[in-house]
């Protein structure tokens, strides 16, 4: 199932994990010409579309080059690449049929492989992500050392080369003023909070990203019991927070549930800022049984599907156009 389809407990939006991988005796990509990542680049896709693996058949192969920046942008809106992706040369992606896992290739390294689940699920992604790293290092030699681990272009991800996130709805802990110190005493910790899309992003709709920063010196299940803790954590203080809103400001709550969701059902044009900040505020309400929604999409899956070149649908709209469909999408499925 898609991530943002599945069911989740009002904090813990998603769960994701990252695994770095280069090939043996092989430049990183930003030392390959255009001709040499190529050649790589059809290598790394035999290690899947030529195993006897039956992921063979569960991929689609996305050549970037051949991409407008639009759909690029709108791939990385749906969270199946990197921003890193967008711009450059050379970029390809492998996106399973139900769009859970994507295999970058020739990113900052030769091989990002991330999976990624509705709710909060880390030990399931990293499973899944362990196997089909195994089914790809059934053909290919990665850069390996015994004292350095994995070998990656850049030393923040050698080691392990993990990176496991948990994508979490704090909106109470935002409201209340909190959510600066909370980053601050985690960063402490070897735990970042970054926003909605990852490193350098804002934490748009109260989406924040949590994700080790530390790969080498411990071993993967150590990292995901470390972002887990901290998860944990998290969505206890989140809890707290939105039973102190209730009980001391419920009629301010209330009304900004109520206005949020008017707003959205109603509104003729609406910026993509605007759509997140009220839809996270309806997710909120629901979540606490202040309103009951019963439209065709959640709060989620319409944050995704309103997203600015997502709701362009590849086609080329200025601003005003996609604001005017944005609020036509959200009054149809809210």
């Amino acid at each position: 199932m898609i991530w943002y389809n599945d069911l989740n407990d009002g904090i813990i939006v998603s769960s994701r994990i990252r695994l770095a991988r280069n090939i043996d005796k092989t430049p990183f990509p930003a030392a390959l010409n255009s001709k040499d990542k190529e050649k790589v680049s059809k290598k790394l896709r035999a290690s899947i579309f030529e195993s006897n693996s039956t992921l063979s058949g569960d991929f689609e192969l996305y050549d970037l080059d051949k991409l407008s920046r639009k759909e690029k942008i709108s791939m990385l809106e749906e969270h199946l690449i990197s921003p890193q992706m967008v711009d450059g040369s050379g970029h390809s992606v492998l996106v399973n049929k139900n769009k859970t896992m994507s295999i970058m290739f020739m990113e900052e390294d030769h091989i990002r492989l991330q999976v990624i689940m509705g709710g909060y699920c880390l030990d399931e992604a990293f499973d899944l992500a362990d196997k089909v790293d195994d089914v790809i290092e059934e053909s290919l030699t990665y850069a390996f050392d015994e004292k350095f681990g994995y070998l990656t272009a850049c030393p923040t991800n050698a080691g392990t080369g993990l990176r496991a996130s948990v994508m979490m709805h704090l909106p109470a802990l935002t409201m209340t003023g909190n959510i600066s110190r909370i980053i601050q005493s985690v960063s402490g910790m070897g735990i970042a909070v970054r926003g909605l899309y990852g490193e350098g992003t804002e934490a748009e709709g109260c989406m924040y990203q949590i994700s080790n920063q530390i790969t080498m010196g411990l071993t993967e299940k150590e990292i995901i019991e470390k972002v887990k803790a901290v998860v944990n954590k998290l969505s206890e203080m989140e809890s707290q927070a939105r039973k102190s809103l209730k009980e001391n400001h419920s009629l301010e709550l209330e009304d900004k549930v109520y206005r949020a969701y008017g707003i959205l059902k109603y509104a003729r044009s609406i910026a993509s800022a605007e759509a997140k900040s009220l839809l996270s505020d309806v997710m909120l309400g629901q979540n606490m049984g202040i309103i009951k929604c019963d439209g065709k999409m959640t709060p989620i899956e319409l944050m995704v599907k309103t997203a600015p070149s997502v709701i362009a649908a590849g086609k080329d709209l200025d601003p005003a156009a996609r604001d005017k469909a944005r609020a036509e999408l959200i009054r149809e499925n809210i």
